[in-house]
């Protein structure tokens, strides 16, 4: 990571904080198609649908957009589109994004394998974040994914990844996990043997959202949320330590400080909004910054929000369709229904067009957390924590 050492050195962070409120993040739906069977998907009604958009209206939808920075690969299993790679580097082609945005249940290895190295190969300027969904240990994992032995395959595939881009940089191998009621309990002894096995650059932990297929795993209340983020915080404080291990010294703190500011400060919306809305400390930037892509052409502001029409109604062209007058409704609509959740994707896209969160609320959230001394834990601790889990 570059860190300012210079008043020069600091233009680049000063276009970020103050930036133009357009067109940043695209969510494109690739496919219905998956092999698992997650109790916590809000998207369960949908899945294994025959209405993929095939690749030349895809095309259609990248040539008739304009650039933008960071695409959203979603599905079902995104992995299972045989050609993942080839609309991955139609964007990159076209849109210039800069960042992909890839979550895998690392249940198809070759196919990942295949579509990660084309795409590195032929995108030589683009960073992609490869997210491993591990939502519990063992047994509590495979029960909720719905697939036996569904937890040992994805550590596999983690480790091949890992062993099969060593020191790639732009590859970036992360863990999501979903918190449940059912998880619950296991959730930092998982981070700590993520953190054991070190397969991964960051783990992240996204609060259940939406209607799920089993909704008794949303019985979380505000206060286990909070206690449970607080310990967690350590997890995060170990990724961090690691993550900025080769930056100068005298620099360090700057890019620990954003990191674990920002992470705290999703942390804090998510147990703001878990029982009820309540208003982010910036405007949500749905469907000016970003919108969504269902596999089947509608389109929406935001994945829980209903659609808004089709893109088979505009000719593929994605830029009518961002400007139209029912997503400019729609923006209206979410501004004025109070519309706030706990989605850390448009919490982390509307933060970036908010100078007041950049400069001063992910500072002070940060010092608000060194202030109160959340606990910290050694790598020694980890090690001591308990015995490592096999991969079979």
């Amino acid at each position: 990571m570059q860190i300012p050492r210079t008043a020069k050195d600091f233009t680049p962070y000063l276009k970020r904080i103050v930036r133009p409120k357009k067109l940043d993040s695209v969510f494109l739906f690739v496919t219905s198609r998956c092999n698992s069977l997650c109790r916590t998907c809000f998207y369960w009604d949908q899945l294994n649908k025959n209405q993929d958009l095939s690749f030349d209206q895809i095309k259609t939808v990248s040539e008739t957009a304009p650039a933008f920075g960071k695409l959203w690969v979603s599905g079902g299993e995104p992995s299972m589109r045989e050609d993942l790679d080839e609309i991955i580097c139609t964007f990159y082609r076209n849109n210039n994004i800069h960042t992909l945005n890839f979550p895998t249940n690392g249940l198809l290895p070759d196919n990942l394998d295949r579509i990660i190295g084309r795409v590195l190969k032929d995108c030589p300027n683009l960073t992609i974040d490869l997210n491993f969904s591990i939502d519990g240990l063992a047994n509590t994992h495979d029960t909720i994914r719905g697939v036996p032995n569904n937890f040992q395959k994805t550590l596999a595939t983690m480790e091949r990844m890992k062993q099969n881009y060593a020191g790639v940089r732009r590859l970036r191998r992360n863990v999501v996990t979903v918190i449940t009621r059912e998880n619950y309990d296991e959730l930092v002894q998982l981070g700590l043997e993520m953190l054991r096995r070190d397969l991964s650059t960051g783990q992240y932990f996204e609060i259940i959202r939406g209607n799920p297929m089993d909704l008794s795993l949303k019985n979380i209340k505000r206060p286990e949320l909070k206690a449970l983020h607080d310990r967690l915080f350590a997890v995060h404080e170990a990724h961090a330590d690691r993550l900025f291990a080769n930056v100068d010294p005298k620099f360090r703190w700057f890019p620990k400080m954003y990191y674990l500011g920002t992470l705290k400060f999703i942390f804090e919306t998510h147990e703001q909004n878990l029982e009820r809305p309540q208003r982010w400390a910036m405007p949500c930037t749905a469907g000016v910054t970003s919108m969504v892509i269902d596999h089947n052409g509608e389109f929406r502001a935001c994945e829980l929000r209903q659609p808004l029409g089709r893109l088979q109604d505009y000719q593929f062209n994605l830029g009518e369709a961002l400007h139209s007058p029912a997503m400019q409704k729609e923006v209206w609509n979410i501004t004025e229904a109070n519309c706030w959740c706990t989605h850390s994707c448009w919490i982390s896209d509307s933060l970036k067009f908010s100078p007041r969160v950049l400069l001063f609320k992910i500072p002070w959230t940060w010092m608000k957390a060194k202030i109160r001394r959340l606990p910290k834990l050694s790598l020694a601790d980890i090690e001591k924590f308990h015995e490592p889990l096999p991969i079979q």
